[in-house]
């Protein structure tokens, strides 16, 4: 795994909990928790990329 690949893991995992968190206080169609969303679906298509580069 590379470094990059390492951060995009670690920024992955912790938006992903930023999600959850704000999902269930707030509720899943919330505005704060779309944007996770879409943040999180950028940082997975750049570790996907990657993946596949290789």
């Amino acid at each position: 795994m590379t470094e990059l690949q390492e951060r995009l893991d670690i920024a992955i995992e912790q938006l992903r909990g930023q999600m959850v968190a704000l999902g269930t206080e707030h509720g899943f169609l919330h505005p704060e928790v779309q944007q996770c969303s879409r943040e999180l679906d950028q940082l997975l298509l750049q570790y996907y990329a990657i993946q596949r580069k290789q």
